[in-house]
């Protein structure tokens, strides 16, 4: 759990996909509602309009399992109108509702790799297929109430590349109030850390180079600094498209 690696390349072997998505399905869920699907994209076809939309160099290749995760409260919809056709369904299209969905994807992916890690497997989060929701949606055919939250990939690993540093304990973790760090401590925390990337940029292959989801960055502030001014492509019409979907999320 503590030596995590993003793994980007995989050999051209099968794994037990149906054993990841069990690990997936069974972790925690909010409220019980169990409110997402998981995808896993077999199509070549599909999956290389995935990699289009994403964009990502992981993807290029045709080696390990696609998974898309998907906000879903179209099925709870359907079950709970079997019921009652007239039932209120504003609860399962609230802020709390899709928020609800959101966690219960993302715990789902990460139960997914933290099982597959411990069986020898690797995998990489594809927060990318955001780039274009909407199409995402019709490519995939999902219904109203429902919406592609994150891609997770997974396979048997073929690079072993060193895991990436994280940032300093004393900016991340809070005792009983937000982390209060004095103007000393927080400089020589902000150099060090720069300083390790640095480093850690610097010493990787070319090959890891340019797979770097970092897009060059020499160091923390340098991507940052890249972040603030990078492409937005489709990300800024999530919450139009939401709408549309059904998700009654006022501001």
């Amino acid at each position: 759990m503590t030596q995590h690696r993003t793994i980007r390349r995989y050999k051209n072997e099968g794994i037990d996909w149906q054993t990841l998505e069990y690990a997936a399905l069974t972790a925690s869920t909010s409220e019980y509602l169990q409110s997402y699907t998981i995808i896993r994209v077999t199509s070549s076809d599909i999956r290389h309009q995935i990699a289009r939309i994403s964009g990502s160099q992981v993807l290029q290749q045709e080696n390990g399992e696609l998974f898309i995760f998907v906000v879903d409260s179209a099925r709870n919809i359907r079950w709970a109108q079997q019921e009652d056709p007239n039932i209120d369904i504003s609860r399962f299209t609230d802020w709390n509702a899709f928020l609800a969905g959101v966690f219960d994807a993302t715990i789902g992916a990460q139960s997914m790799l933290s099982y597959g890690e411990e069986h020898g497997l690797g995998g990489c989060y594809l927060g990318s297929i955001l780039n274009d929701p909407q199409e995402m949606i019709t490519l995939l055919n999902l219904p109203p109430y429902t919406f592609p939250i994150l891609g997770l990939i997974m396979g048997v690993p073929d690079d072993d590349p060193d895991a990436k540093p994280r940032l300093p304990y004393e900016f991340t973790c809070g005792e009983n109030s937000y982390p209060a760090l004095s103007a000393d401590l927080w400089n020589e925390k902000h150099e060090s850390y720069n300083d390790q990337l640095i480093h850690y940029y610097s010493s990787r292959s070319e090959t890891f180079k340019h797979t770097s989801i970092s897009n060059g960055a020499r160091d923390f502030t340098d991507l940052l600094m890249k972040h603030s001014s990078a492409p937005t492509k489709h990300r800024l019409e999530i919450g139009t498209i939401l709408q549309k979907q059904g998700f009654s999320l006022p501001q």
